[in-house]
């Protein structure tokens, strides 16, 4: 600061605010994402019961030696019963109160604050639904009038679903459904000790969904696992990828000069995106929403898209609520449930270590 002249810090330090303007950009920048990849690639329907159902049925294994002697009579009965499974609704919301005056206030980066915090808030809403079907979470029925539970009710979410095909330490504990052969699961998995990731047991999970008649197009898990196993993927052990540090001129940007040589970029490709297998050729997909099983431990989920499905008993919505004096109110809610048509065209790679390097 000048003591010779009247300078900006003399303006800025002035008492009661200073003397110089605010200049604030009207605009509010946000960086966090929005995509919910599981949600965007399985299917939608609708329910009519806080309690969502559907039967499954599986053929019997394929009998080589089924051969009848000509004119024989016909006896038995090869007639198969579906299992019935279900999944209980949540109930998800987010409240937003803006008093009159806050509306009213020439708010930075929009003209009325309670539209824009509906608008921001209803995003957040969907990805703590991506967070919950990504989830290991087990169905609960909630509170009831009788007493015999407490809470909010829960979905089940994939990590609860996944049963018949699991790869990984051998003191993993699936889910336990609530009935034998159906009902919903109500035990939560027993994560395993954490280990690294490997090709060996990747490719057995998906032949566990092969055999059971699923096509698994979609390998997700957090982005800590994908980028490992992206990598082991480049290396010499895994015989798949090799880094690539230049293109086909048709792939260079600015092409046009150069001839591709002197002039344009050069493309360094340095991950892997898509996994062909023998029975199987599998997106790699990092979900930012997924939980983590336990800390520093991921599953990795091999998913036949087709048969899973989010089935809302009602859909995202937003309602008014009484006013408080002077100010709005407002709720956006969402009752959604998570349908596992088919657990075991699908299958896992669980109790994966995040930190440590993927091998064969």
């Amino acid at each position: 600061m000048s003591t010779a002249n009247t300078d900006e810090r003399n303006l800025s330090l002035q008492e009661a605010g200073g003397l110089v303007h605010e200049d604030v950009m009207d605009k509010i920048y946000s960086v966090s994402p929005e995509d919910r990849p599981f949600s965007d690639a399985i299917g939608s329907d609708d329910s009519d019961n806080h309690y969502k159902e559907w039967v499954e049925e599986v053929l019997e294994a394929a009998n080589p030696d089924n051969a009848r002697i000509d004119g024989s009579d016909s006896t038995g009965n090869d007639s198969v019963l579906g299992n019935r499974f279900g999944n209980y609704h949540q109930l998800a919301s987010k409240t937003v109160r803006v008093s009159d005056r806050g509306r009213n206030v020439d708010s930075i980066g929009t003209s009325d604050q309670l539209l824009s915090q509906l608008m921001r808030r209803q995003k957040a809403l969907r990805r703590d639904v991506e967070a919950s079907l990504t989830s290991n979470n087990i169905a609960d029925p909630g509170a009831n009038t009788t007493g015999d539970a407490t809470g909010a009710s829960s979905c089940a979410g994939i990590g609860s679903w996944i049963i018949t095909n699991n790869v990984g330490p051998g003191d993993f504990v699936a889910a336990e459904l609530s009935g034998t052969t159906g009902g919903f699961p109500d035990t939560i998995a027993v994560v395993g000790t954490k280990e690294a990731g490997t090709e060996a047991n990747l490719r057995e999970a998906i032949r566990l969904a092969y055999m059971e008649g699923g096509n698994v197009t979609m390998a997700m898990s957090r982005p800590e696992v994908i980028e490992k196993m992206s990598a082991y993927l480049f290396t010499s052990s895994a015989r798949v990828a090799t880094l690539q540090s230049n293109a086909a001129q048709g792939n260079r940007t600015n092409a046009g000069t150069g001839n591709g040589n002197s002039g344009g970029g050069v493309v360094a490709q340095g991950s892997v995106n898509l996994f062909v297998g023998d029975f199987a050729t599998v997106e790699l997909v990092p979900n930012r929403f997924q939980p983590e099983s336990a800390a520093g431990v991921a599953d990795l989920y091999l998913i036949d898209t087709d048969y899973w499905s989010t089935s809302f008993l009602q859909g995202y919505e937003t309602k008014d609520l009484a006013r408080t004096g002077l100010a709005d109110n407002r709720e956006i809610t969402v009752d959604y449930t998570l349908c596992s048509l088919a657990e075991r065209s699908s299958a896992a790679v669980r109790s994966l270590d995040t930190t440590l390097d993927w091998t064969a």
